[in-house]
């Protein structure tokens, strides 16, 4: 942690500079820091990012996403190696878990939705365990809607019925006012800042006036952005105040926050350079002793003055050099070193972002032309930028969305991260600039909450316990007890991944019957067993493997936006025009009579194959893939009669380090199609613990019902679905014996996720199938950029058949936490 140079500054005057005379520290300040500086030495602040593929999903679609893992400075995190990512419905049930593995900072996984999900307003929540030290109001929170393209090709009204909102708004409304600083104080001036919500958590675009007690109107008000505003009114002894609210022509009476009879005004303003603060006090709390303000950011102090309480009006001018960009705490303490006030304010730092330029090797494109981009990061000056970055390029007519609707690294990372509730458009408040958009933006901050600690904690060290700490990966743990329910201590432990031929280790369980594995670099879904032996060998002993528990509150109910039903409609319609075309070419749903039942009838029920489901030379279910915990071309290899596994030789087909299939005598790749779509990369991006059937087509029929890419042979996949329960049937065909064993328990490994590969067509090569129409909505997606010493990384890829503007997202950041982002359009004619 940065050690802080604590300057005190003396206010002087009525409202008129601070001179910076450097005094003596007072004791309770330097006190004070050195409290909050032990607290964020303690619970050092970790914030996370998602860039996603797409704003929005259809069951069955895949959401790719790419995570930034950051300290307080936006710098990435050399803490925790683990984050947890949940997607909860709107009922507050998590219906999918990973755990993404982070290395310095970074990580990147998939999630696919499955058909057993409901369609509806969904979240995703990502976390470090160390996060959890606070409250999950600083958990990265995104609301995400889900549809299904499947349900139906008729066109509906998507605010009445895509997430079972009523079309329409009720004109009832919530209006809060906020005094800035926290309290309306009797003869001091105050600005009030006022929020204006609807029932569905929206905002309300109000006016209206304010009148005292005998009905006279004081001041008007009307909302700027998103239902907030503010007004100022100087309360007057024994008088009581009434906001009336006008709306969808009614009018609505809401009381202001009472007066107290002396205390404390705190103000802010700024300028380019300077955050001017404003401290009122009421005449009766003069000469009673020292004041104090304090700034601080992330939990640590930028700023801290101390002002003998002579004055009724002064303030203090303080660079905005002091700070980072993004939101920084003003605390007002009493002489008796209480906090009677306190402001948010958003610093600005101009030349503080990245410059991210994207430059295309072409002014615009052709359908399936190749695509090459440039993309070049600088600083302010200039100079090159290494850094980390993601990517994502989608057709924009079918994934229409607005940027100030986005939750981008910027308006996360520098604000909703470090802020309680819902906010609006978030990224409205970092597009173009302005004026008005900083006085909206402090309008915000004044309505919402904060609060990562509690002063009187920190006044009075006595601190929280550090309850979770950063998780540098995944491991096993439990107990072992006698049949009398004593630890066993002593006892040899054997854990037992199966994977491949096995991995064994043992370990003994210490006085408490308490045992521990390490970290393991496993993915999820792993099973192993655990086996207990006391120092006699005796069998007859308890295990309890202890629960990887992140039992989380409920997320907050976040607001379903009505326009955003409308974007979500267009990319079902798009989407349910993709799933036509395949039907179409025979692809999907084409009906047979199966030959066989029971677990083969289950497992090709979904099949894609032309011979139809279960028609082929041979065929492989998921029972007999439950053993092996490989990509699907590891677990293939020597199993396909006839055909043969080639490892990796360099052609475009072959992805390094895999394996691909090739047919029985000829050097020449077979056709692979998974789910009905043909997979020109093989298999090696397909996971076996995802796969429900492999079918294999071998004679001239294949040739026949597939063409010329046919010819040599063809696999066809179809990965597991909702409407079977594939566990039940694995459980029941593993090892004989396995689960009866005395002294033996299998369980399910909770590790990584594992990372997937994007697939990408290339149309330059010559076994792409051009027949089926490229309805791709993600055209590309890369989450792994990083810039080298120029600042440049280049990328290509292809586009597909949708003509119009395609949309590129750029996120990242540099090495010392400057973040940048760029979003670039070109066309496709």
């Amino acid at each position: 942690m940065k050690k802080l140079i604590y300057i005190l500054f003396l206010f002087s005057g009525f409202c008129v500079k601070a001179q910076e005379t450097i005094k003596p520290a007072d004791s309770k300040i330097q006190g004070l820091v050195t409290s909050l500086d032990s607290f964020s030495g303690k619970n050092p602040v970790e914030k996370v990012h998602l860039h996603f593929d797409k704003p929005y999903y259809s069951l069955g679609d895949t959401i790719w996403m790419k995570a930034y893992v950051v300290n307080e400075s936006n710098e990435l995190s050399s803490l925790s190696k683990l984050l947890h990512i949940d997607l909860v419905n709107d009922n507050g049930v998590v219906k999918t878990s990973i755990a993404m593995p982070i290395t310095k900072g970074l990580g990147w996984g998939a999630v696919t939705l499955s058909d057993s999900l409901q369609e509806g307003n969904y979240h995703i929540r990502a976390y470090t365990n160390m996060m959890r030290n606070f409250a999950p109001e600083y958990f990265f929170d995104k609301a995400v809607k889900i549809g299904n393209a499947l349900a139906s090709s008729q066109k509906t009204n998507p605010a009445a019925t895509v997430n079972n909102i009523p079309a329409g708004r009720s004109t009832d409304i919530s209006v809060s006012f906020f005094p800035e600083g926290g309290e309306l104080v009797n003869n001091l001036t105050s600005k009030i800042a006022f929020k204006a919500i609807g029932p569905d958590g929206l905002s309300r675009e109000i006016s209206g006036y304010v009148v005292d007690q005998n009905n006279q109107q004081i001041a008007t008000f009307r909302s700027e952005h998103a239902g907030m505003g503010t007004f100022i009114i100087q309360p007057a002894p024994g008088n009581t105040y009434t906001a009336v609210v006008k709306f969808n022509g009614s009018e609505k009476r809401v009381e202001l926050p009472k007066t107290r009879t002396q205390g404390f005004v705190l103000s802010v303003s700024q300028n380019n350079e300077n955050v001017v603060v404003n401290i009122n006090a009421s005449p009766g709390l003069l000469q009673n002793g020292t004041i104090a303000l304090v700034g601080q950011q992330n939990n640590m102090v930028r700023y801290a003055a101390a002002k003998t309480l002579d004055h009724i009006a002064f303030n203090t001018v303080i660079p905005k050099s002091r700070f980072s960009e993004g939101i920084v705490q003003f605390t007002l303490f009493s002489p008796d070193f209480q906090p009677v006030a306190e402001r948010l304010v958003f610093i600005h730092r101009p030349g503080s972002h990245l410059k991210v330029n994207v430059v295309a090797d072409k002014p615009d494109y052709k359908k399936r032309d190749k695509v090459h981009l440039d993309v070049e990061v600088t600083d302010q000056d200039g100079k090159p930028v290494t850094g980390a970055f993601s990517l994502a390029v989608t057709d924009e007519t079918k994934v229409p969305y607005p940027e100030a609707n986005e939750k981008t690294i910027f308006s996360n990372l520098l604000l909703t991260a470090d802020l309680k509730g819902y906010v609006e458009q978030p990224n409205y408040y970092f597009t173009a600039n302005s004026m008005d958009k900083d006085g909206q933006l402090d309008n915000l901050l004044l309505t919402q909450g904060w609060r990562r600690f509690v002063w009187k904690d920190i006044l009075s060290n006595t601190l929280p316990p550090i309850a979770y700490q950063a998780e540098t990966g995944i491991g096993i743990s439990g107990r072992v007890l006698t049949a009398g329910g004593k630890p066993a201590a002593g006892a040899k432990v054997f854990l037992l991944f199966n994977i491949g031929n096995g991995i064994l280790i043992d370990t003994v369980t210490n006085n408490d019957g308490r045992f521990s594995f390490g970290n393991f670099p496993f993915r999820k879904g792993v099973s192993y067993n655990v086996s207990v032996r006391d120092a006699k060998g005796n069998k007859n002993l308890k295990i309890q493997i202890d629960k990887q528990d992140y039992a989380l509150p409920a997320v907050n109910q976040l607001p379903d936006e009505p326009q955003n039903n409308n974007y979500l409609a267009t990319y079902l319609e798009n989407s349910r025009a993709r799933f036509s075309e395949i039907k179409k070419e025979n692809y999907l749903n084409k009906p047979v009579e199966l030959k066989e039942v029971d677990i083969r009838e289950l497992a090709v029920r979904n099949s894609a194959s032309m011979a139809g489901p279960g028609n082929a030379d041979q065929v492989l279910t998921f029972v007999d893939l439950v053993s092996c915990q490989y990509d699907l071309s590891k677990c293939l290899n020597g199993r396909l009669t006839g055909v043969r596994f080639k490892p990796d030789t360099g052609r475009s087909l072959t992805i390094k380090g895999s394996f691909v299939p090739f047919s029985r005598g000829f050097d020449e790749p077979m056709m692979v199609i998974v789910d009905g779509i043909e997979r020109p990369d093989g298999l090696a991006t397909t996971m076996s613990e995802d796969v429900a059937s492999v079918e294999v087509l071998l004679g001239g029929g294949a040739s026949a019902l597939y063409g010329l890419h046919g010819s040599n042979g063809v696999i066809i996949v179809t990965t597991k679905r909702g409407d079977i329960d594939y566990s039940a049937f694995e459980l029941e065909h593993q090892r004989p014996g396995y689960n009866k064993a005395e002294g033996l328990l299998k369980y399910t490994f909770a590790g990584y996720e594992m990372r997937r590969e994007f697939y990408s067509p290339d149309y330059s090569n010559r076994l792409t199938n051009y027949q089926l129409p490229d309805l791709r909505s993600t055209i590309y997606w890369k989450p792994n950029i990083i810039t080298n010493s120029q600042g440049k990384a280049g990328i290509d890829f292809f586009n597909a058949d949708g003509t119009g503007n395609y949309r590129v997202i750029v996120e990242g950041l540099g090495q010392d936490g400057k973040l940048g982002r760029q979003v670039y359009s070109y066309t496709v004619k």
